[in-house]
């Protein structure tokens, strides 16, 4: 199963980003709407942003890689 896994962040790592990015923002909307009742739409920037700077991480390894 590891193996599965490992091989599928080396053949794709944009859309493991994505995938972690959508399955992280769901649990923090999720959590934040339990317990406050509330929506932050602010959260979502810092999430936008921390992506931006993973592809940027990854495009950067995959440059080295080549």
């Amino acid at each position: 199963m590891f193996d599965k896994y490992k091989e599928f962040t080396e053949k794709h790592p944009y859309i493991y980003v994505m995938l972690i990015m959508i399955v992280a923002s769901f649990i923090g909307i999720s959590i934040e709407y339990i317990v406050n009742k509330d929506f932050i739409g602010g959260g979502l920037y810092t999430a936008l942003a921390l992506t931006v700077v993973e592809f940027l991480r990854v495009r950067k390894r995959d440059k080295k890689i080549l």
